[in-house]
């Protein structure tokens, strides 16, 4: 794998529209990276977990609100959340404005193509 450059604005749009943007950053089988933003009010998939990777976020701008085992963290810019195997979790950006972050999953599992295509995923839906 060569290195991977994304320039300011980069990126392969998966979702984009007036309350959420997605952009693939990173598409391995390593890691995959996303860049999203949420306008206030939007939220990530409701309660869910997955079985052989880490879902990591990292708040750019705004503030997230994430459930992960049982605990709710309100991350402001400049947070970092890992979150492992097998832990339920979900996140929503409650306000105040829009918030931007990157995720990244380690390894990537397919997340990207599942972003594109719907492609099963290693996630399990805990509802």
């Amino acid at each position: 794998m060569e290195t991977v450059i994304v320039p300011p604005g980069g990126g392969e749009v998966v979702s984009g529209g007036e309350e959420t943007d997605v952009k693939v950053l990173l598409d391995a089988s390593e890691l995959a990276a996303t860049w999203s933003r949420y306008s206030e009010g939007q939220s990530g998939p409701g309660p869910h977990f997955h079985e052989h990777h880490f879902d990591c976020f990292w708040v750019l701008d705004g503030r997230i609100v994430f459930d992960a085992g049982g605990r709710r963290v309100e991350a402001e810019a400049g947070t970092f959340v890992a979150v492992p195997p097998h832990v339920v979790h979900t996140f929503r950006n409650e306000g105040p404005g829009e918030a931007r972050f990157l995720n990244f999953h380690a390894p990537g599992m397919g997340f990207a193509e599942h972003l594109r295509t719907g492609a099963p995923f290693d996630t399990v839906d805990a509802g």
